[in-house]
């Protein structure tokens, strides 16, 4: 595996408080649908050592896996791997999080809701827009809506399992049980005119490397920070689902 170089802010605990683990809710976010996005995104404890990339599929385009300690970027098309951090800003019209690469800030979000995010060049509330991505919802199962700054908006369908213990057979919000999330779901990628034009995938289990990872096939005008955003969307929502499903471990 390789190293991913840890921004300093990650590493002394009063990152903890700026994640709002002690009552803080980021810019936008109310009630406790902020807790999928919190847990999913913000670093849980303090640490020394470095992110760790995991080795990927040699045929995606972009890959990225959940930690407890953050969501690390392994590979994006042209660019190289990077960790997504709380900004650290609690009052301000800056930013809720940075996504960050030796040291360098490569984009900055601002997240709505688990619904929107907008994907900034800077952290600058007028800089540049990169893009935008929303998230909807058929029957609790979530889709997605990329739209780039300078090309066409693409859609993902729904997540279906095409992995795993086979009930229920779509990436939902509706787990009746932490243990029924676990599988590979598939979401194609389509243009406006309904082309297929990539596809996304999650793996979800406690036997792999890590519990989420995230593996794509994405055109050239998805860059890594909107593929990021997009990731970091599904994530918080699974993190979401798992809030309010019955944990089986719970107790043991």
């Amino acid at each position: 595996m390789r190293s991913v170089k840890c921004p300093n802010s990650w590493r002394t605990s009063a990152s903890v408080a700026v994640c709002g683990l002690q009552g803080w809710q980021p810019r936008g976010l109310s009630g406790r649908r902020t807790v999928g996005f919190i847990a999913s995104m913000c670093v849980l404890a303090s640490y020394s050592s470095p992110l760790q990339a995991l080795t990927v599929d040699p045929g995606v385009d972009f890959a990225a896996h959940s930690e407890h300690r953050g969501l690390v970027v392994d590979r994006a098309q042209g660019a190289e791997p990077a960790v997504l951090v709380p900004a650290g800003s609690l009052f301000s019209r800056g930013p809720n999080y940075l996504l960050e690469a030796d040291g360098k800030t490569l984009a900055a979000l601002w997240v709505k809701d688990l619904a929107h995010v907008t994907v900034r060049r800077t952290a600058d509330p007028a800089g540049p827009v990169i893009g935008r991505v929303g998230a909807s919802w058929q029957e609790g199962a979530i889709r997605l809506t990329l739209t780039p700054a300078d090309g066409p908006p693409l859609q993902t369908g729904r997540f279906h399992r095409v992995d795993g213990p086979g009930i229920p057979d779509l990436l939902t919000s509706h787990f009746g049980a932490v243990l029924d999330e676990r599988g590979m779901y598939f979401a194609e990628l389509r243009d406006e005119q309904g082309n297929a034009t990539g596809w996304l995938r999650v793996r979800i289990s406690p036997y792999q490397a890590a519990r989420r990872v995230y593996d794509a096939a994405l055109p050239s005008s998805v860059p890594e920070p909107l593929a990021t955003a997009a990731v970091a969307l599904v994530n918080a929502n699974i993190r979401e689902s798992e809030n309010h499903a019955v944990d089986v471990y719970l107790g043991n």
